[in-house]
């Protein structure tokens, strides 16, 4: 970076930067503001959505402040007037430094909390990000803490900035606040706060508050979750070891994938691939133990719009059904959550590993089908409507 006496004003790609940032970082407090409040009013869908667009801008404010560094570093800038005695000169390198480290150190530490809390980070749903630490509880603290701190240190110093400037145009008369400003910087300024906030700030909710998927309406209702739906085999039953075993889920929130897991779970597996049309699967889980590394998501889950599991502790799926293919064999059988029954493929393999049999399956799952996400939560914009159902189990047979 080098100064000149030649220069009266920053260049336009640098007041650009500057000002998208600056009207970036005041849309931030706004939506971190709008983020809280929603969530003291158990408004959890819009709190979701909130947090996700800050995520996302914090993001773009990191990439704007990269780029305007290096432009910076290979620009020249003008210098401050010969006026300005030297503590002065030396406070505004000061601010620059800690309002440039801040810029950097803000959208990260909130990148490690999201990601220390399993959450992992998108940009406006158009991609994901890598997460940057496993999931920590500890860790996703102690960078909430630096985050909120972070942005109190950014608060301060950017007030300071504003302040010392307008000094120095208001009292002292001279050009700095000239140097990065003029009446396109100050309309960039307030569009884009204006813009972030009206646009991303979920002013605007189109979806019906009792929606509902009218494609569950059609499927066929079960009085007990216990009435029969497959015939008996007499082929052995698998004996299933459940600590290797596991049933997962993966869903997309706010634009990003995340892996769930059911804890408790019980099968009766009746399966010979030389007696297709013998075999047999009767599961049933307990849909209040769905674990997917976040209490807060955890509790959403258990949650009267999801799977109300006060109402319907248990999820069951029931195949007598069974084809070869060219890959392996599936079956299909009734899948009933809260009532709602629906067929299911479930595509799996099974391979012989010593003394056990394992099998590995994947089902894709509308969950709209069944009332899954319920009122708000049926805008799949934030949340996903296509669940990834994935099967592992290993097991002895008699």
């Amino acid at each position: 970076m080098r100064h000149t006496d030649n220069m009266r004003q920053y260049s336009n790609v640098s007041k650009f930067l500057h000002w998208s940032v600056a009207g970036l970082i005041v849309a931030q407090y706004v939506l971190a503001e709008l983020a809280e409040n929603a969530e003291h009013n158990d408004k959890i869908l819009e709190q979701l959505a909130l947090l996700a667009n800050h995520k996302s801008i914090g993001i773009t404010i990191l990439v704007l402040a990269l780029i305007r560094l290096i432009y910076r570093l290979l620009s020249p800038v003008p210098s401050l007037p010969s006026s300005m005695v030297k503590w002065q000169v030396n406070a505004s390198k000061a601010s620059h430094f800690l309002l440039y480290g801040l810029l950097f150190a803000l959208p990260i530490s909130g990148w490690l909390m999201s990601s220390a809390k399993a959450y992992t980070v998108s940009w406006f749903n158009l991609f994901s990000l890598p997460d940057l630490v496993t999931s920590s509880d500890s860790l996703a603290e102690l960078m909430q803490q630096s985050h909120h701190y972070l942005s109190e240190a950014l608060f301060v110093i950017a007030a300071i900035h504003i302040l010392a400037a307008l000094k120095h145009h208001v009292i002292d008369k001279d050009d700095v606040l000239n140097l990065m400003s003029s009446k396109f910087s100050w309309v960039l300024f307030v569009v884009v706060i204006l813009l972030v906030v009206v646009l991303l700030g979920r002013f605007v909710n189109t979806v019906p508050v009792n929606a509902k998927n009218p494609k569950a309406e059609q499927a066929l209702r079960l009085e007990s979750l216990d009435e029969p739906i497959v015939s008996k085999s007499d082929l052995p039953l698998w004996q299933i070891d459940y600590q290797q075993s596991t049933i997962k889920f993966i869903a997309d929130q706010a634009g990003a994938s995340f892996t769930g897991e059911w804890k408790r779970w019980s099968a009766e597996i009746q399966f010979d691939a030389k007696r297709l049309d013998e075999a047999r699967f009767n599961v049933l889980i307990d849909t209040g133990s769905g674990f997917s590394n976040d209490q807060e998501r955890d509790d959403t889950i258990a949650s009267d719009d999801f799977f109300d599991v006060k109402s319907f502790p248990q999820a069951s799926y029931r195949a007598g059904t069974f084809l070869a293919t060219e890959d392996g064999y599936q079956s299909i059988g009734a899948l009933s959550m809260k009532a709602i029954s629906a067929d299911v493929v479930l595509t799996f393999n099974v391979v012989e590993d010593g003394e056990f049999k394992v099998l590995t399956g994947t089902a894709v799952l509308d969950r709209l089908l069944w009332n899954i996400g319920t009122g708000d939560w049926a805008d799949t914009t934030w949340i996903g409507q296509s669940v990834i159902v994935e099967v592992r189990v290993v097991a002895k047979t008699d």
